[in-house]
């Protein structure tokens, strides 16, 4: 038995499996509690007498705690070190949670959201981390497919458990899912992760930047959720986005001058970061507001109730989380390269297909489109990840994956409001107080798809032009280092570290 951060532990080269199930789990929690609760709106509502204001905010505010803490999550995790970053996020969300499912009314509610946001913002950033830090060569790119399809079975599937869960237990039990396995979560990653390096990153913390970042992401987020409901014209709606520009233009004024900025901007030139960044938010733009929509056609005008809905997105679902560890274990054969342009290539053929839709349409019909849309977002999601960080130095690991996380966060409210925009175009009324004609509602749905294949297919001509590939397999005597200093990270109290030497000249490179 070996020893990981001074106990004993389970055989060396397993640890790295325990802890990507342990990360994958938690990263599922996370999103499910973004998807799920959307679809216990109207038993929330009704319990804690929320009007659709109020439920809106029970939704949205978890979302913006989310995306605007998470480059802070980041920073701590290079400071401090992503184990006890993750586990502190960990504990707090598990504790919120608990609390959200007690709520006695609803701002309390509201209030805890918040609170389960923040704990979300230290766990995603800290345990993508952790999976670049333990896993290298062939291995990296398998463990991040599998991370890759735990995100897109919670994004997709979250809604159909949050229907059966509501159903069956009431709404409080999507929060106490939580409560029931953060528990044992908490317990086997404090067992399994590994000890953290000594800082890399020391200095006062930017709290400048992280003040003008938390504005720019707050304005911009909300701006976006609120985007149908103000309309595109709205003085308002114009007022939220030039705030938000300012905001985050200030931030990169502050971050250049920073001793020990929030976010490094040298990253921005790192191979693939900025690019990569730019097609997770096109391809989660593409792949949330096709959901979220097609599960409005099923409930609105096919006559669905939100579990049949769940299962009749279920292929997209399943495919997307079954192809997106394939993707990974692909990745150094192919290269990422080919894999992201071919994956996005093929979710806009099936975006073509399901543009056909008609009143009439039912599961049979959406099947051929929903399947060629799940294997083209399979295919993509883990390349982009794997390519967006494949360059970054590991100290900076954490802020790199908040970046991510940061990016793709933008890409689900901004695919969803320009969607919602489209569909409003064709059915001006409020979807939730009245119900549209099958016509009114796919001819809208019809235009958003299409725009839809023509992101998705811009996006495959970006990754072809500009991803620069270097996950192609290595010599045989390279990939077997590889995996040798994958278990040597294991045999050790905390992870191997870097040689002394060769510290400066890597963050020369850097700059």
């Amino acid at each position: 038995m070996t020893a990981v951060g001074g106990r004993q532990g389970l055989p060396g080269a397993g640890h790295r499996w325990w802890v990507l199930a342990s990360v994958c789990l938690a990263w599922f929690l996370v999103l499910v509690d973004d998807t799920a609760v959307a679809i216990a709106m109207p038993p929330i509502g009704r319990d804690l007498g929320l009007d659709l204001t109020g439920l809106e905010w029970v939704v949205n505010l978890y979302t913006l705690a989310f995306a605007v803490l998470t480059l802070c999550g980041g920073n701590l995790a290079d400071r401090y070190g992503a184990r006890p970053v993750f586990l502190a996020g960990l504990a707090a969300f598990t504790v919120f949670s608990l609390a959200a499912g007690l709520s006695p009314d609803g701002p309390a509610l509201i209030g805890l959201r918040a609170g389960q946001g923040a704990g979300a913002a230290l766990m995603g950033p800290a345990a993508l981390s952790l999976l670049l830090a333990l896993f290298t060569g062939p291995s990296r790119a398998l463990a991040l497919g599998v991370w890759s399809g735990a995100g897109a079975a919670a994004l997709a599937g979250g809604p159909l458990l949050g229907a059966v869960l509501t159903a069956s237990l009431g709404w409080r039990s999507i929060f106490l899912l939580n409560v029931a396995l953060g528990p044992a979560l908490w317990m086997v990653a404090r067992r399994t992760l590994p000890a953290p390096k000594p800082a890399t990153r020391t200095g006062p913390f930017d709290l400048a930047g992280a003040l003008a970042s938390a504005l720019g992401l707050s304005a911009l987020i909300f701006a976006l959720t609120r985007a149908t409901a103000y309309g595109w014209t709205s003085p308002m709606l114009w007022s939220l986005l030039g705030g938000a520009a300012a905001a985050l233009a200030l931030f990169v004024v502050i971050e250049r001058r920073a001793a020990v900025p929030l976010l490094d901007l040298s990253l921005l030139r790192r191979p693939n970061f900025l690019v990569g960044n730019l097609l997770g938010l096109v391809s989660l733009a593409v792949m949330c507001s096709v959901f979220f929509f097609l599960s409005l056609y099923l409930q609105l005008a096919a006559g669905a109730s939100p579990i049949q809905a769940g299962l009749a997105l279920l292929p997209l679902t399943l495919l997307g989380a079954v192809v997106a560890p394939a993707a990974g274990w692909l990745v150094p054969h192919v290269g990422t390269r080919v894999l992201i342009g071919t994956g996005l290539f093929l979710t806009a053929a099936g975006l073509i297909v399901l543009t056909g839709i008609t009143p009439g349409w039912g599961n049979l019909q959406l099947l051929p489109g929903l399947l060629v849309t799940g294997l083209g977002i399979g295919l993509a999601t883990t390349p982009i990840t794997t390519a967006t960080l494949g360059h970054v130095p590991d100290h900076h690991a954490g802020t790199a994956a908040a970046a991510l996380n940061a990016s793709r966060i933008i890409g689900l409210s901004l695919g969803i409001a320009v969607m919602g925009t489209i569909v409003a175009a064709q059915w001006p009324d409020d979807l939730t107080k009245s119900s549209p004609t099958g016509v009114d509602l796919t001819g809208g749905i019809a235009d958003g798809l299409w725009i839809n294949a023509a992101l998705a297919l811009a996006a495959a001509a970006l990754a072809v032009a500009a991803v620069r590939d270097h996950s192609r397999r290595q010599p045989a005597h390279t990939e077997a280092s590889a995996s040798s200093a994958d278990g040597q990270a294991w045999a050790s109290p905390g992870p191997t570290e870097q040689h002394p030497s060769q510290a400066p000249a890597d963050r020369r490179g850097e700059r």
